[in-house]
């Protein structure tokens, strides 16, 4: 019974956290992968499942290296991203993977 009980909670745990991090995207789609390509306006990136997605990005859009502020310009092919879409699949936050500090290894 104690089992039970104990999988029960954990099962409702997951779903309220799930929600919450579902809420906390504004239950917008996403982009998460490799950058294959980046012009003016779009950034091209490469699925898990080895699909490339373009996407549109404006002025507006918001870039962010880790937790510190960027540009579309910190984006180099290659690099890892998480692209959060808008209202018409538009980036609206564009989040690269922070460059390992190579001052930790030494």
């Amino acid at each position: 019974m104690r089992k039970t009980t104990t999988v029960a909670t954990l099962f409702i745990l997951l779903i309220g956290l799930s929600a919450a991090l579902a809420v906390a995207h504004g239950g917008h789609p996403h982009v998460l992968g490799t950058v294959t390509a980046l012009t003016a306006d779009h950034i091209a990136v490469k699925t898990k499942d080895g699909k490339t997605v373009s996407v549109p990005f404006t002025a507006t859009t918001k870039f962010l290296k880790g937790d510190q502020p960027a540009t579309a310009a910190d984006a180099k092919v290659g690099s890892r991203v998480v692209v959060h879409l808008g209202e018409g699949d538009v980036a609206v936050e564009v989040h690269l993977a922070p460059t390992p500090d190579a001052s930790a290894h030494h």
